[in-house]
């Protein structure tokens, strides 16, 4: 019997026959692969994505049954989590495997399937060391939530959380001398009408089975899946790429791809990590350095008085406060795993607990990198053999510190207490960036800034592997917003 897999998807062998038709090759499924691939398609172009998951869910778990079920979600997760290994330079060791200490996923669609829905811009001063600025970029973020259909920022959809209790915490910062806001998710609150039916979650696999394009042959304007397939590395001959050499994870077979355009997409590590197995750290020696992760510290707060219904509030950073401040809630008592990225959608109006999750900005050291290992791996193929180092530094723990300074007076601003909190290691945030920096020269940095390898012009970059540095903003919007940019950079190439 067939699985929904059957229909939606390709297999690998038959798309390396068609090699003389693809236009663009995407590496990864997630936001970046799939907002890219919709892009090239839209304009006529013939679309593979590679996926090394399997096809598991057709939208966010949020938008799902699932949502609620503690019970069955974790096990979801499981069936496409592998672990990776975050170290600082004191405690690695050469040829010693590093601990597998942080989570990773992969499946059609990507973390896309589990994130949260917070959905802030990068703030304009968070672009003062990219080669463009806040208005040059800004015409990416206005499309990019549109296609997500971004709560909050539309009259069409409203916030997400909005009732007395919401106005009573902004409220009660802005008393406090605090500036809060309702925070902008990935969830589509557009009315029901006329046949439109609010969408949920932004999902990058429920956006691409909307789009009406996804096909299972090589067709100009249409884009191809092929799930459970590693990309291992791309060929080149020092001025272009020549071929993408991958195999199914569940076959020892190894076939070449030949494109016009070859696109990673599979977030900022694993980008980096195949440029690193690609050899293409002997093209720039900037390859595989200046990452980093959001700084990141959770807290419980607890109410004095019950709010009687849900909130979600953001306090955003500010030029002197390069973090900023998710509160969710309220609950009887809870705390964050990578498994709850909805869990605030099921909050108790009675309880007197809120989440509290502050993100701030990592520097992006150039000590910082992905180092490929042979060591010990529970990810499918080579996505799990590497490690990165990231040693914080001292402006990092300064800012560390100002986050645990500034929990307990947004508590005591709302009327609560910090009951706890925790500083999360390097890697914990799923934030992360760098590993092949973009640059306004050539030789300056890895790639330009559209995301292309100045020494290979027919590979590109889609995701956040890219940015020179991050703001404290939760990334995805960001990164569709930036893969809109980068989709401009291809067609263009592709045209000439």
């Amino acid at each position: 019997m067939s699985t929904l897999a059957s229909v939606i998807a390709a297999d690998p062998f038959s798309i390396a026959k068609a090699t003389t038709n693809i236009d663009a090759l995407v590496v990864g499924s997630g936001t970046a692969g799939v907002t890219t691939a919709i892009e090239l398609a839209q304009n006529g172009l013939s679309v593979v994505i590679l996926e090394a998951g399997p096809f598991v869910l057709p939208s966010h778990v949020g938008s799902t049954p699932f949502r609620s079920r503690g019970d069955i979600t974790p096990q979801i997760h499981n069936l496409v989590r592998y672990r990776t290994a975050w170290s600082d330079r004191e405690r690695y060791e050469e040829n010693v495997a590093a601990p597998l200490n942080n989570d990773a996923w992969s499946a059609v669609g990507g973390r896309t399937l589990f994130w949260g829905g917070c959905t802030p811009r990068f703030s304009r001063w968070d672009f003062a060391d990219w080669p463009f600025s806040y208005d040059d970029f800004e015409e990416y973020y206005r499309k990019a939530e549109r296609l997500m259909h971004v709560s909050g920022r539309s009259e069409k959809r409203p916030p997400f959380f909005r009732g007395p209790a919401q106005d009573t915490i902004l409220e009660r910062c802005k008393q406090a001398g605090i500036a809060a806001e309702h925070a902008y998710l990935g969830i589509d609150t557009q009315e029901s009408r006329n046949g439109y039916v609010p969408r949920g979650f932004d999902c990058a696999i429920d956006r691409l089975l909307r789009s009406g394009l996804l096909t299972r042959e090589v067709t100009r304007g249409r884009i191809v899946v092929v799930p459970d397939t590693v990309a291992e590395r791309v060929n080149h001959d020092g001025s272009q790429v020549t071929g993408l050499i991958a195999k199914g994870t569940g076959d020892d077979r190894r076939f070449r791809i030949v494109a016009r355009q070859y696109v990673f997409a599979g977030g900022a590590i694993q980008s980096t990590r195949l440029a690193l197995e690609s050899g293409l750290k002997d093209l720039h020696p900037h390859v595989g350095t200046h990452v980093a992760d959001h700084l990141f510290i959770q807290g419980l707060f607890k109410l004095k008085e019950p709010l009687g219904e849900p909130i979600y509030a953001f306090i955003p950073p500010t030029e002197t406060r390069p973090f900023h401040l998710q509160i969710q809630g309220p609950f009887n008592e809870t705390w964050y795993s990578p498994y709850h990225a909805t869990v605030w959608l099921d909050c108790d109006p009675d309880g007197l607990y809120l989440l509290a999750y502050c993100f701030g900005v990592g520097d992006a050291s150039e000590h910082n990198e992905v180092r490929l290992t042979s060591g010990q791996s529970d990810g499918p193929g080579p996505l799990g053999k590497y490690v990165v180092l990231n040693d914080r530094t001292a402006n990092d723990l300064r800012i560390l510190d100002e986050m645990q300074a500034f929990l307990p007076d947004v508590a005591d601003a709302i009327d609560g207490e910090l009951v706890r909190s925790q500083v999360n290691p390097p890697g914990a945030a799923l934030h992360e960036i760098g590993g092949l920096r973009m640059s306004e020269e050539p030789g300056t940095g890895v790639t330009d800034t559209y995301g292309r390898f100045w020494a290979l012009p027919n590979l590109s970059v889609a995701d956040s592997a890219v940015w020179p540095s991050q703001g404290s903003a939760n990334s995805y919007l960001t990164i569709t917003a930036w893969s809109l940019r980068h989709a401009e950079g291809v067609l263009a190439r592709l045209a000439d």
